[in-house]
Parts: C-alpha cells; structure tokens; sequence
C-alpha cells in the first residue's frame, strides 16, 4: 500500500477527496475543520500585541471590501496543513494545527489583521491526502501558513497552479524547499546544510568521528536525508564503519540493531528517524550494555516523547541542533515565553514544546507582519512580497536571525543534550550572539543538487500571473 511503503518519510521532516467549494453553512470539508470561535479570556482588558520584538503584531480595524480570494471585510480564511489524521501514526504533527489554534486566538484577540478576523482551515493531509486537501484549499482559501505535510511534493503542483503562496511551517521535499511562491521563516534549502553539530561532535567525541555509522528507514526518500548527512560528514573526514536500514514500519526487535552497532565497534551514531523509535533502540542497546560516545539526531526528534519512551535508558549522548531558544530557557518577558504562555491561556493541553509548533508559530507571526503592511488591499502578491523581503527574521525572538528573502542556512544555533530530565542545552560551545554559536563558514554545500524547487513555469504559469 503507498501508506506503507511511504510512511517512514516521517522521519524527512528535518530537513517537513475530491475538490469542493465551502458552502455558506461552514461545514468542514472531508479532513477539515475551520477554527473560527474566539478564545476571549475573562474580562475585557486591553491585551498587548507586543510579541517579543515585535511590536503591534495584531491591531483592529476598519476594513472594507474583498481584494481576494478568502478575504472579506470581516475575516482572513487561512489553511494550515498537517498530517494528525494519519491512521498509521495518530496526531502526526499535531503542534503545526495547534500553533495555528493559538495564534488565531491570541491575534483575534487583539483585533486580527487590521480589524480581518483569522478563520484557520485546518488541511488534514493524513499522509497520502496532499492533492485533495489542497485543491480544496485551493478553491477557498486566501493563502497556507504555519503548516506542512511528509507527501509536501504532491501539493505543490497543485499551489502553484492556483497562483497560492505558501509561509511554511516545514518542508521536506526538494520540490517544495526551493519552490516559487514559498516564505520560509526558518529556511531549509535544496543545496546546502549546516554542520555546525557535527564540527561540535568531531572536537567532544574524536573517536566518534573515527567510527560512526548511520542508520535510516528503509525508503529512498529517508536514505536521501541519511545520504546527506554522510556527504557532510564525509567532507569533514570522518571514517563510516556502519550503515544499515530499518523497516518503514519499525523492525519486530530492535535488538539485532544494537548488536550490530556494538560489533562494528561504532562511536557515533547518526540517527534518522522518530523519536520513539530512536528510544526503542536506545533501550536495546542499554538491554545489552552498550552505547555509543554519541548520537545525532534532527529537529524532529525535539520531542518530549523521546525522553518519556526511553526514560532510564537515555544517556547523556544524544545532541541535536536548533536555531530556537531553548523551551527550558524561556525568561520573563522573552518571545519565547510568550509563545508557553499563549497555549497555556488559549490551548493548555495543546502540543507546545515541539519544535515545529514554534517554528509553526514564526510562520504566523511572518505572516501577520507581512499582511499588516498591506493595510486594507490585503492581496497574495503583497503579503508574499513583503514576507519575501525580510532579511533579518528571529520571529520576534524564538530564534536566531534568519534571511528569508536569501533562503539561506542559518548560521547561528545552539547545541542541546537530550537527558532523562529533559533537553538542556551544552555549555561548552562557544557563545558569540547572546546563547546562540554564529559561525558563518558552518555551512555545507551538497556537491550535487538533490533535486530542484518547482517552480511557476513547471505549471505552465507566470510570474506575472501572480497578484
């Protein structure tokens, strides 16, 4: 079945029915759901739209008229895509539809976007449901933001073609990271990464980088992600004594992994897949008294179901990097938490320390800059151009600078240990932009492009079909 053969592209997200117009009843379409209710707290106090650095981020208004498609004088009809309906892994990337919950309420709260309500169209992709869920979003909405799908590549002929522009919470795909008519907050281009970890580990760990291994689902699309990793740290001169592949579905036993990691004798281990997968194996390997100096793991596995399912057995070996600040670092008063507070008053038991629900969250508040300037001619090409324009992004906070206009790797990260406590960031890397390591020469150019972004001319459009 293409659910099976396709489902460990989970694990890529480091890197991720039939068409119908909304009726005037506001049934959901098949595999969406419309957040249009407001979450006032109790008392009518003015509410700040101060979000970290960003200042006057929501604002009333009075608008008038429908410069667009999903934009009346009233209101903003926005999708957001995710795979939570996906049989084979309940609530897949549920953060990405409850960022989107949070930041309706929080904006709405404070006026929408010069006085247009946010309605949130929450796509339902289910894993192999891209192309419906689209064109539906296609025929209603104004414009996707704050979301993303594992199947990303099977959407985006369909955007393009509707001329829809998309403020991404991830992509995975070739496709869609270097597609026309994408704002990436946080940007995740087709040919280059960064190895900034990796550098890290090579300096902590020396006999890690003498011996290490991979292992990656076994699909090609998740070897591409593994492959990229190996030309990184091939480049940098490391010695690959293993290289294996896992079932998409999970092996019946994780044991024959570890033992094989134990006998070829590996130091560091470069990880792709899930978290709860990555700490079943941890287990097996602690069942047989073994563990490597290191391993390496991707922004997906910034989950708190890692260190719930591997409990005792989680050493003090597993590193990841990130742009964001740190969950467990959020000060009084910072962008970050703000972010903790704003689903602790609007959404409490919505999936919060995940990092693509903050990097979800970026997405929402580029958006909002980006469609505030517009003023009351709110259309595609203005909000899309302004977003396009930022050179300077830390969304107000929640992460170090970004270019979204360059589409570049950022260079500034901080380097977290993932421990039976929690994530915790290391202490000894060097600081250079308050917590976050700058170094701009940490960055990897694939020697081969993995593919190209599709582009407006692929779908045998314009830009100057574009407005």
């Amino acid at each position: 079945m293409k659910s099976l053969r396709w489902v460990a592209l989970l694990v890529v997200l480091v890197l991720g029915a039939s068409a119908c117009g909304r009726s005037d009843d506001d049934t959901p379409t098949a595999g969406q759901t419309s957040s249009t209710e407001e979450s006032r707290p109790v008392g009518g106090d003015a509410k700040s739209s101060t979000f970290g650095t960003l200042t006057d981020v929501c604002q009333d208004g009075t608008p008038s008229g429908s410069p667009a498609q999903g934009v009346t004088p009233s209101a903003i009809d926005i999708s957001t895509f995710s795979d939570a309906g996906f049989t084979g892994r309940p609530g897949l990337n549920q953060e990405l539809f409850d960022a989107a919950k949070v930041f309706r309420a929080w904006c709405n709260d404070r006026g929408g976007i010069n006085g247009r309500k946010i309605v949130v169209n929450e796509r339902d992709a289910a894993l192999t449901n891209v192309v419906p869920q689209m064109t539906s979003a296609c025929g209603e909405d104004f414009m996707t933001v704050g979301g993303g799908a594992v199947f990303d590549q099977d959407g985006v002929p369909v955007r393009l073609e509707c001329l829809m522009p998309d403020i991404d919470g991830y992509v995975v795909s070739p496709e869609a990271r270097g597609a026309d008519l994408t704002a990436q907050p946080v940007p995740n281009p087709v040919d280059s990464v960064g190895n900034g970890l990796y550098k890290y580990l090579e300096k902590k760990y020396p006999a890690g980088s003498k011996a290490y291994g991979v292992i990656t689902p076994d699909l090609p699309s998740t070897k591409l992600a593994g492959s990229q990793n190996k030309d990184v740290v091939d480049a940098l001169g490391w010695k690959k004594v293993y290289d294996d592949v896992y079932p998409s579905l999970g092996p019946t036993s994780w044991t024959p992994y570890a033992q094989g990691l134990k006998s070829a004798s590996v130091k560091g281990l470069i990880w792709v897949g899930e978290p709860e997968y990555l700490a079943k194996l941890i287990q097996a390997m602690n069942d047989i008294n073994y563990s490597p100096d290191f391993i390496s793991i991707n922004a997906n596995n910034y989950d708190e179901g890692l260190i719930d399912n591997a409990g005792a057995a989680l050493k003090d070996n597993v590193y990841m990097s990130t742009p964001f600040v740190p969950f467990s670092e959020a000060k009084a008063d910072s962008a970050t938490k703000q972010y903790l507070e704003a689903f602790n008053e609007y959404l409490p038991d919505g999936k919060a320390r995940a990092a693509y629900g903050a990097q979800a969250f970026s997405a929402w508040l580029l958006f909002a800059q980006a469609a505030k300037a517009c003023g009351d001619d709110l259309t595609r090409k203005c909000v899309y151009d302004n977003a396009k324009k930022v050179t300077d992004w830390t969304g107000g906070g929640l992460h170090s600078a970004q270019d979204v206009k360059a589409n570049t790797v950022g260079t500034c990260i901080v380097i977290l240990r993932a421990t039976s406590k929690g994530f915790v960031r290391v202490k000894d890397l060097s600081e250079n932009d308050g917590i976050f390591h700058c170094a701009p020469g940490d960055v990897h150019q694939m020697p081969e492009r993995s593919g190209d972004g599709l582009t407006l001319e692929d779908v045998g459009k314009r830009q100057s079909d574009f407005k």
